[in-house]
């Protein structure tokens, strides 16, 4: 039997749990302090109840330059959340034990790990592929003690039987076209992890090959002498970025539903991608690689275009036109039925 009470906004106390330090402030922790902030700007009780580890230690902000002060923010390796009425917690097998209590628990998808169908590969460490494992060996028992599952991808198939497909967002009105035209050189922007993972081999292979004919930036430090490093850029700076870039290049091996391709798309700026099942299809605005030489010529052409009037704005229309289907009005009232529906699988 499944009971469903409802609360009012002003009792209604919801805890986000991501398995990282909101302060690494990568993707998921982006995510996780856009949804806390609209959340009680809605009037929610919202805390962030976040694990203090940090991959390579790097902390890029801290939490409260990024959280609105009403959020309260955490970092411990456990967290009692019986006081909350709704937990978010990023999901892997070990996440229970972490995030213990009696509350509404939803477990989130947000990576590569549950939706690739190889158990080992050779980009992930021996953590993540342990997870892998252990959460095949849970099988259908996997999410045994969490109420509902989250997915970011429409790829990944869950053994619960209350999941809810509900896509990454991207805040349109920050991410959005710039009305000027953009200036000389032809400047392509990389903004994923420099992990190999996330195709860091291929962004220097790349960038190597068209050293001569285009600028290759990425944000942070680079250790290529082929590519500029922009430092770090907080929201608005990377959103000044990708306007004014003349195409993103995200060459990854791994990706759930990659912000970096929303916010590209919704500033109107070209993607240059690989051809993964969760990756939007090619398009006008979406241009697909496997090897280093595709991604080469992808960028030739869209130089090319944009260089002699062949077509690239209207490119650049189309990719708005994409990002726009992922914006936060369209996305985030889901994520806030999710969260603030109180019901429990009893019985």
């Amino acid at each position: 039997m499944r009971v469903v009470v409802a609360k009012t906004t002003a009792h209604m106390k919801i805890a986000l749990c991501p398995h990282l330090s909101l302060e690494h402030y990568r993707g998921g922790e982006k995510w996780t302090a856009t949804l806390a902030n609209r959340l009680a700007a809605d009037g929610f009780e919202v805390a962030v109840r976040a694990l203090p580890y940090t991959p390579r230690d790097e902390r890029r902000v801290a939490a409260d330059d990024v959280l609105d002060e009403a959020v309260s923010y955490r970092e411990r390796w456990h967290h009692d959340l019986s006081a909350f009425d709704s937990a978010y917690l990023f999901y892997h097998p070990f996440a229970r034990s972490f995030f213990t209590g009696e509350t509404r628990a939803i477990a989130g998808i947000h990576s590569w790990i549950y939706l690739s169908k190889r158990l080992y590969e050779p980009h992930y460490g021996v953590v993540p592929t342990a997870a892998k494992l252990l959460y095949r060996v849970l099988g259908e028992h996997a999410f045994d003690r969490f109420d509902a599952v989250h997915t970011v991808t429409d790829s990944y198939t869950s053994p619960h039987p209350n999941t809810h497909y509900i896509p990454n967002f991207v805040d349109t009105s920050l991410f959005e076209p710039v009305e000027d035209e953009r200036e000389e050189p032809f400047t392509v922007l990389v903004t994923a992890a420099q992990l190999r993972s996330k195709g860091w081999d291929r962004t220097r292979a790349v960038a190597a090959t068209l050293s001569d004919e285009l600028r290759v930036v990425t944000t942070g430090d680079s250790d290529h002498p082929a590519i500029e490093g922009l430092g770090f850029l907080d929201e608005d700076e990377l959103a000044d970025a990708y306007a004014n870039a003349h195409a993103v290049l995200h060459p990854t091996r791994i990706d759930a539903d990659s912000l970096v391709l929303k916010e590209a798309l919704a500033a109107g700026t070209p993607v240059v991608t690989t051809p993964l099942r969760t990756h939007p299809p090619a398009s006008d605005a979406v241009l697909h690689g496997t090897t280093v030489g595709d991604l080469v010529a992808r960028l030739r052409t869209l130089q090319w275009e944009w260089a002699h009037d062949g077509g690239y704005e209207r490119r650049c229309r189309r990719a708005r036109e994409v990002g726009e289907r992922s914006s936060v009005e369209m996305v985030y009232p889901q994520l806030k039925r999710l969260l603030t529906t109180t019901e429990r699988a009893d019985g």
